[in-house]
């Protein structure tokens, strides 16, 4: 695996003595520090954006509880999450609105099939992108992402069809409870199929 390392030069300096002419020289060995990157379940967090209505009205939220398992350790900080697994019970789900939640975990999730959790897998990490599978109703369904990264934080975004996971039902069924909120002005009972997912991690750094 890669190591990240920082070499600190070291410079020899020649000093002249007053008397002789003669050149002292005093030199130090390289300084190398290597570091390691672990994963911290505390700095992990899921958001999502649903929308509704014609115009595409956002609705943002979370779910309180995401459980990875990565690596211990890897000095590459993506080899840290290449390959992790996640699972994300639905009951966890939070938009800031309690009835809004019920009626997506009772409607839209309920009417899926052994959904309790989302689960999936991180195929693949870097800077460049990562791919990640999702399964949901019994279906698994892979997308590729953004990443970016700051220090030791990554976050990685994409949009999620609902429709990919043979799941047109369980958004009919949420239509229909939810249809005051998402029927607009025009009188159109509205709900976009695709959501836009974010996650976001800081990795523990360790150097020595």
């Amino acid at each position: 695996m890669k190591k990240i390392v920082y070499i600190i030069p070291v410079f020899a300096f020649a000093i002249a003595s007053c008397g002789g002419g003669e050149t002292e020289t005093t030199t130090t060995e390289d300084t190398v520090e290597v570091c390691t990157y672990s994963y911290d379940s505390s700095k992990t967090e899921l958001t999502w954006t649903a929308f509704k209505l014609t115009e595409k009205i956002g609705v943002n939220g979370t779910f309180n509880e995401i459980n990875v398992v990565a690596k211990d350790s890897a000095a590459d900080m993506f080899a840290v999450l290449t390959g992790a697994t996640f699972e994300i019970p639905v009951t966890t789900l939070n938009s800031q609105d309690p009835i809004r939640d019920g009626k997506v975990k009772n409607s839209f999730f309920g009417n899926m099939d052994s959904t309790a959790f989302i689960t999936g897998v991180v195929n693949s990490i870097s800077a460049e992108g990562a791919s990640v599978s999702v399964t949901m109703n019994n279906v698994t369904k892979e997308y590729t992402g953004v990443v970016t990264v700051d220090g030791e934080t990554i976050t990685m975004t994409t949009t999620v069809d609902i429709v990919d996971f043979n799941a047109q039902e369980s958004l009919d069924s949420l239509s229909v409870v939810c249809a005051e909120k998402h029927t607009g002005p025009d009188g159109i009972n509205k709900f976009w199929s695709t959501v836009d997912v974010a996650v976001k991690t800081t990795l523990i750094k360790n150097c020595k």
